[in-house]
């Protein structure tokens, strides 16, 4: 992918406060200069996550997540960095300007842009058949039939595509796009064996709902043949046998089991309640939401995926599986259930009476009785368990066991131990045995597809640098000041290397060309850090600047040259007695050890003593003297041997 110029970057990382940008994920309150909120990286009970405004960084004193806004993005939305750039260039309203990449990536971007420009027009075309159109007055009949308005129609941009095998590929043609990238995009399909020997358009006949990402962009569809119930007249001939859907193939833009139908639009009140309603269909999610339940979501499918589920993990705490009562739609609230679990989300079950979706459901009985379902709906495990009471007798030895040998594999997919061990035990009051027999079933199984995966909190969660005190604060000089910066990166010159923790980190600090002094700058140069080093940046106190930065940064860089030099000399690296050498190989190595150290720390002297002070010159020296006594002490050493 072509590489985000630098001054790019630069304008996002001003346009976007970190306050306002998290603030849009969820609620933050004042406390002093900061703010804080409960971290949303971790379950915490009071709020340990904290957005400091001066140093444009946040931290949670809980699991240890920090950084800047661009990390905050990152790890909330799960995007690398370019996409997270994206995002916030996107919110803040400034054009991305792309340096050029690798003929690869600039092949595979030019791919990408033009296929959601394809996307774009194709999904205009649909949206104009079904509002214009005289063939699309079977689908307009339709979608009034499930109470969709015209206005509702506009919203969602719903479509329709007509009885025609090539409609779409010719108007596709004249906007400029080749069969080659109509074919990519999904849209064309082709049999070799086809009597017209050409490609021809996938989606004839039905409605179209545009699948969207999270941006909004349009990367995919779905057609849904046209149901009636009598009164819009029967549905074409040769449609009597179709698939109820068809759904884009997956191509550069869509992999189906890592999006979710309508989040661009209801990501603020999946935020807000803390909980995703689950429909099955679109229908059923769009008579939802513009009832005004918008804490809605649809899989593309009826199970959740592991990727889905990590998505939906960043803005919810709980979900409620809407899906039908029918045989298809309890068999999809159990294939979802391990993706949700194993992601700390808890699952309820809502149950919908026999032979209504969402939709026919507040067409029939209004939103208020959909409500009171939704919000009565069951935890899965009491869920299971009435349902199991319903086919079996669960006061009976096999029905118990039944019961346990189905539900102990989805207890074990339950990642947080404290909720596992409630809900075992539960299970097991319920059922009336004991927690050891219970125990048998809830071992780990083909259920759980993490294997040695991180969590993302441990993802999130990297331990900082440990880092010297000396290091840590010549670190927070190189940021909050430029002209200390410089002048310690021309020391760097003849002092080139440190065996103190944190000198790596000091020395990308100081040969950085960013204004760090600038909290936006500050957070583009994390960027580009490793996370412990990100994170050790994010604890550095930025907001205590001396008076005279540059004398302080002088008077701590002589101290900081004592320390290593005092460093070198207790960290000699002996060589180990237990080894196969004799005492005088064991010495001649030792000896060489010194004699590298006491060169290194020489040449400091030559090179740095005229900076250094007289207090921290005297130590410098005596650390010198140390090391040549030790030389001579084991060259008389070696003599005796």
């Amino acid at each position: 992918m072509p590489r985000i110029a630098e001054e790019t970057i630069q304008r996002v990382a001003e346009a976007n406060d970190i306050v306002e940008v998290i603030g849009s994920y969820f609620p933050l309150k004042r406390a002093g200069t900061s703010w804080r909120a409960l971290c949303p990286f971790h379950r915490e009970k009071s709020p340990s996550f904290h957005v400091n405004p001066q140093r444009q960084a946040y931290h949670c004193f809980g699991c240890g997540a920090g950084g800047s806004v661009f990390r905050f993005v990152m790890d909330y939305e799960h995007l690398d960095f370019v996409s997270a750039v994206r995002r916030l260039a996107q919110r803040a309203g400034i054009p991305v300007i792309e340096e050029a990449g690798s003929p690869d990536d600039d092949r595979r971007h030019e791919v990408r842009k033009r296929l959601l420009a394809l996307h774009v027009e194709a999904s205009a075309w649909f949206h104009h058949n079904l509002l214009k159109t005289p063939d699309a007055q079977r689908a307009r009949d339709y979608l009034k039939s499930r109470g969709i308005t015209v206005e509702v129609a506009k919203s969602w941009q719903l479509g329709f595509a007509p009885d025609s095998w090539d409609a779409l590929l010719d108007f596709l043609r004249g906007k400029n796009f080749s069969p080659e990238e109509i074919a990519q995009s999904g849209l064309s399909a082709s049999k070799d064996d086809d009597e017209r020997g050409k490609s021809y358009a996938r989606f004839r006949d039905r409605l179209m709902f545009p699948i969207r990402n999270d941006y909004g962009e349009v990367i995919a569809f779905s057609g849904r043949v046209l149901d009636f119930n009598g009164d819009a007249g029967p549905p074409s001939p040769h449609k009597a046998k179709a698939a109820k859907y068809v759904n884009s193939p997956e191509t550069p833009l869509f992999t189906k089991g890592r999006v979710l139908y309508g989040l661009d639009k209801s990501k603020r009140a999946l935020i807000n309640a803390k909980t995703a309603i689950v429909c099955e269909g679109q229908l059923d999610l769009i008579s939802a939401y513009e009832a005004g339940v918008q804490n809605v979501i649809a899989p593309q499918g009826t199970a959740f995926t592991a990727d889905q589920a990590r998505v939906l993990q960043r803005f919810v705490e709980t979900v409620v599986l809407c899906f039908d009562s029918d045989r298809a739609g309890q068999e999809a609230v159990t294939r979802s259930l391990p993706a949700l679990l194993e992601h700390g989300l808890e699952v309820r079950v809502a149950r919908l009476p026999a032979g209504e979706d969402p939709d026919s459901l507040i067409r029939n009985q209004g939103v208020a009785e959909f409500r009171n379902i939704v919000d009565s709906a069951k935890n899965f495990f009491n869920y299971a368990l009435e349902r199991l009471g319903e086919k079996s007798n669960l006061s009976e030895p096999s029905g118990k066991a039944s019961a346990a040998r189905r539900l102990g594999p989805y207890v074990s997919a339950i990642k947080d131990p404290v909720l596992r061990e409630a809900t075992a035990r539960n299970i097991c009051t319920r059922l009336g045995i004991t927690e050891a027999a219970f125990a048998t079933h809830t071992k780990p199984t083909i259920l759980s597809n993490r294997g040695n995966e991180l969590s993302e909190v441990e993802k999130i969660a990297t331990e900082p640098l440990p880092i010297e005190s000396g290091v840590r604060t010549l670190c927070v000089f190189a940021i909050v000041d430029a002209q200390s910066r410089q002048w310690m990166r021309k020391q760097t010159e003849s002092f080139a290397e440190s065996e103190l923790s944190g000198w790596t980190l000091l020395k990308k600090i100081l040969h950085s060309d960013l204004p760090l002094e600038s909290p936006a700058s500050l957070a583009v140069f994390t960027t580009g850090l490793t996370p412990p080093e990100e994170k050790t940046i994010s604890l550095l106190n930025l907001r205590i600047i001396p008076e005279n930065p540059l004398q302080s940064t002088q008077d701590t860089w002589n101290g900081f040259i004592a320390q290593n030099i005092e460093h070198q000399t207790s960290t000699i690296k002996f060589v180990n007695l237990d080894s196969k050498l004799n005492v005088q190989e064991i010495i001649n190595l030792q000896i060489k050890v010194l004699k590298e150290k006491n060169e290194k720390a020489s040449a400091q002297l030559q090179t740095q003593g005229h900076l250094l002070n007289t207090l921290a010159r005297a130590r410098l020296e005596e650390q010198v003297e140390i090391l040549s006594k030790q030389i001579l002490d084991l060259q008389s050493r070696l003599n005796e041997v």
